[in-house]
């Protein structure tokens, strides 16, 4: 029937265009995956808001700083820099500050596992708000994924903290969940409406914006003495949090967007905390059995819903 007609997408063009794709996201989650062991270099240096700030700022000033070798182009409308501006508010300034408040409040575990959600969020717009169908193999490799990333963070899961502090923590991860999937959707839009989109300059944006309203909210709530500005156990971890795991990571990330949907492409971000447990093993951190289950688990649904069929449902 024409109402329940698929579409399935192939050809070599997209199965190369989806390898590059997937190339990109291992590069955004190996990255993604070290940089909290990265960041945890800095944490004696800095407050945490003022810390994740020094995660967007400098972003924003080493893209510009970098434009004319570059040669990418900003934003040029004010509809691009509208939606720009919007997507950078949600992915920045309010992911950033909200998942920095939540790991304080509710704990990393705790924070992870919620933040994980975003792929279920994306699910549930894409099928509400433009009627398109998640297969029900890319539905379960995402429990699956999901299920792995409970077992991963599991021991870092500790609800004995202040019940309020808790209940907010948590409200703040999911937030942060909401804001990134919404964030994620509006990029791939872009993307899809305006091929010829410079990502690198989209990112730019994002940064510019979403990272000046973090670093103006750190300075007014923790001040200019929050951090030690002269401790180079500062600078280096924030070199290569804002150059390597915001600037290149974002970039590469949105990148992917060009061949896979967003649900497939937030589904991937469960490996992050994998490639954290791996890191702790190089540096001599043994983990727990449940852990290492976990990381089977959550490769197992990631590759789950990589091999689930690109099918979209058409309405009517």
């Amino acid at each position: 029937m024409a109402g329940q007609a698929e579409i399935v997408e192939g050809g070599g063009a997209v199965r190369r265009g989806e390898a590059l794709a997937i190339s990109l996201l291992a590069f955004t989650v190996v990255t993604w995956g070290c940089t909290p062991r990265v960041t945890a270099e800095a944490v004696p240096y800095a407050e945490p808001l003022v810390l994740t700030s020094l995660r967007a700022a400098p972003t924003a000033i080493a893209l510009l700083i970098a434009l004319p070798l570059l040669r990418y182009r900003l934003p040029a409308t004010r509809a691009e820099w509208a939606w720009t501006s919007v997507s950078g508010l949600l992915m920045v300034t309010w992911f950033l500050a909200a998942f920095t408040e939540s790991v304080i409040r509710a704990g990393p575990g705790i924070a992870i596992v919620l933040m994980s959600t975003s792929p279920f969020f994306i699910a549930i717009a894409e099928r509400w708000l433009f009627r398109r169908r998640i297969t029900p193999l890319m539905l379960a490799g995402m429990l699956i994924g999901f299920g792995g990333v409970v077992l991963v963070a599991s021991g870092q899961i500790d609800a004995s903290g202040d019940a309020g502090d808790m209940a907010l923590g948590m409200g703040l991860a999911i937030s942060a969940a909401i804001a990134w999937a919404a964030g994620t959707m509006i990029v791939k839009e872009q993307i899809t409406r305006r091929p010829d989109t410079d990502l690198i300059g989209l990112t730019a944006g994002q940064y510019v914006v979403g990272g000046a309203v973090l670093l103006v909210l750190a300075l007014l709530i923790e001040g200019t003495g929050a951090a030690e500005w002269s401790e180079l156990g500062l600078w280096v971890p924030v070199a290569f949090v804002s150059i390597v795991g915001s600037a290149i990571a974002t970039v590469t990330y949105f990148g992917s967007l060009r061949w896979l949907d967003p649900a497939r492409v937030t589904s991937w971000l469960f490996l992050a905390p994998v490639v954290s447990v791996l890191l702790e093993l190089v540096l001599g951190n043994t983990p727990e059995a449940v852990v290492l289950l976990g990381m089977v688990v959550t490769i197992a649904g990631v590759a789950v819903v990589s091999a689930a069929p690109r099918i979209a449902a058409v309405a009517d």
